[in-house]
C-alpha cells in the first residue's frame, strides 16, 4: 500500500457523499440544465484518467471511489440525453 493511500480513500468518500446530493436532486427532478456539456465531459475524462492511474498503481483508495463517481456521471449523462430541457426549464434559468 502506497504511503498515505488511506487519505485519498477518505477524500474520495467525502467527495462521493457531496456528489450524492447532486445525483439525488437529478434523480428527483430529471433536470440537468445547470450542468453544461463541457462540465460533464471534463468530469468524465478526469474520472477515467483517475481510474486508469488507480488501476495501474493498484491504489484501491483511488479507483474504488472513482468507479462510483463514474457510475454517477454516466447516470447524469443518461438523464441529460433522455430528458432534454423543456421550454419551461430554460425560462427558469
Amino acid at each position: 500500500m502506497p504511503k498515505f493511500e488511506s487519505l485519498i480513500g477518505v477524500a474520495g468518500i467525502f467527495g462521493l457523499v457531496s456528489f450524492s446530493s447532486l445525483i439525488q436532486k437529478i434523480y428527483d427532478t430529471h433536470n440537468t440544465t445547470s450542468l453544461p456539456w463541457t462540465w460533464l465531459i471534463m468530469n468524465l475524462s478526469a474520472q477515467v484518467l483517475s481510474l486508469l492511474y488507480g488501476l495501474a498503481n493498484k491504489a484501491y483508495g483511488i479507483y474504488i471511489p472513482t468507479s462510483l463517481f463514474l457510475i454517477g456521471l454516466i447516470y447524469i449523462l443518461y438523464v441529460k440525453i433522455k430528458h432534454p430541457p423543456t421550454e419551461k426549464d430554460t425560462k427558469q434559468m
